[in-house]
């Protein structure tokens, strides 16, 4: 009785040992099938395809909110005795100061009122001059000045 014993059980080890070997097979797709393989392929695409095109589309909505929200830069035409000039003008941001793209002097604007003063100290008030502004154009001509000078 003890050799059935013993046969059973070693019967009974090998097949799980054969049932896990044939477990751990991996299965590949017939090479000779394109069919299987291109199968195999759009599936494994399709969701990474969709990630790509929703980034892409959450890219570009962000990029328009900020291009709406942070400000542009302006041109403005500046006249001071006769003397006229212009410059690329732009307001900045919370905690930065505006600039001239052209001057190393600070700006301190009141455009609703169409003046500008430029100083060359900003904690010095008696270092600003006056300046009035003729005109205010848009992006595009800011970049054109940007560009050609």
């Amino acid at each position: 009785m003890s050799n059935n014993l013993k046969k059973q059980k070693k019967q009974a080890l090998l097949g799980k040992v054969q049932g896990k070997h044939k477990a751990r097979i991996k299965k590949t797709p017939d090479k000779g099938n394109p069919t299987v393989e291109k199968a195999a392929l759009t599936a494994d695409n399709q969701p990474t395809a969709d990630k790509k095109s929703n980034g892409k589309w959450l890219a570009l909505a962000i990029f328009a909110l900020l291009i709406l929200i942070f400000p542009k830069p302006k041109l403005i035409t500046y006249e001071k005795l006769g003397l006229v000039s212009q410059s690329v003008y732009w307001d900045g941001l919370p905690g930065i100061n505006p600039v001239l793209f052209d001057s190393h002097l600070h700006p301190r604007p009141a455009l609703e009122r169409n003046t500008l003063y430029l100083c060359a100290n900003l904690n010095d008030p008696n270092t600003c001059q006056r300046y009035k502004i003729l005109e205010q154009s848009g992006v595009f001509f800011a970049l054109k000045k940007l560009i050609i000078d």
